[in-house]
């Protein structure tokens, strides 16, 4: 049943509400959080409370979290609902200057998480501006949707997933979708959809990689970053007519659409440093690019 809580327990901060809270205990192993927010500004981070997670917000005691939980086979499944009105606390402002040098504090909404038990993530936007901060968070799958909505995800340096990650979705219809230091992520398959919107993925720090991405782009625009060491990098590419691709110097062409670089060799025993793109598009712009040394 869908309950909609107004009490507040602490304050992180004194212009943000405590809403809700997830605490932990032996009953489950895993938590499997899911979030639809429909209006407003949120931010996602780790938390260092005793809590699984806990969400705050700057919102009237008209908006607050709407959410629903329950434990089946070790799991904890959370679904949270986000709303904020069109004329709420910051939704106007901030939608203009859409990841400037914005803080956590200058969000609507905050929700962070404990490192304590591995995360399922599925984070649905609509309309809004969205920061996520994983550093060192467990995220075993990571699925993602934006409607009209920009979100920015990234690891602090040095920081990256605690768990290897088998799965990050990222959906966009009409919004941006910008990822830093994705390798950090440690996620074994990555793949995007873009509609219309656009997806950045920044590897440009990666030391140590084992990724392969599938990207299907519609009308939209894929930008990625690649490794600026010599990870080896094979892109196979399905294109139209219609499209504009972009590789840069130094890779090969062993066969039609299909570009290598530092191809990894085949009679080695040792793991190889290694990504692979397999992207298919219609009418879009796609562009590779090595990063700045």
């Amino acid at each position: 049943m869908l309950l909609l809580v107004s009490s507040a327990f602490y304050g992180v901060h004194a212009q943000f509400n405590a809403s809700y809270s997830v605490p932990d205990n032996a009953d489950f192993d895993r938590v499997k959080f899911s979030l639809n927010a429909t209006n407003g500004q949120c931010t996602i981070e780790a938390g260092s409370g005793d809590n699984l997670m806990e969400i705050y917000s700057k919102a009237n005691e008209n908006t607050q979290p709407q959410f629903k939980e329950n434990i089946s086979n070790r799991t904890k499944r959370v679904g949270v609902v986000l709303t904020e009105k069109e004329d709420g606390y910051l939704s106007s402002s901030l939608s203009k200057r859409m990841f400037s040098s914005n803080t956590s504090e200058d969000y609507a909404w905050k929700v962070q998480f404990s490192k304590l038990k591995p995360l399922d993530l599925n984070l649905n936007y609509a309309v809004g501006d969205t920061y996520i901060d994983l550093s060192d968070l467990p995220v075993e799958r990571l699925k993602m949707r934006t409607g009209s909505s920009n979100v920015r995800v990234s690891y602090k340096d040095d920081m990256q997933n605690r768990l290897v990650m088998d799965t990050f979705l990222i959906k966009v219809d009409m919004g941006t979708f910008d990822a830093r230091n994705l390798h950090l992520s440690r996620c074994k398959n990555i793949l995007a959809d873009v509609g219309f919107g656009k997806v950045k993925m920044d590897f440009g720090n990666a030391n140590i990689i084992h990724t392969d991405v599938v990207a299907t782009v519609g009308a939209g625009f894929l930008e990625v970053i690649l490794p600026r060491n010599n990870t080896s990098v094979r892109i196979n590419i399905n294109d139209s007519p219609l499209c504009h691709i972009t590789i840069p110097k130094g890779f090969e062409s062993t066969e039609k659409n299909v570009f290598v670089i530092n191809q990894a060799d085949q009679n080695s025993t040792q793991p190889q440093n290694y990504i692979t793109f397999s992207v298919d598009v219609a009418v879009g712009n796609i562009e590779f690019k090595t990063a700045n040394p």
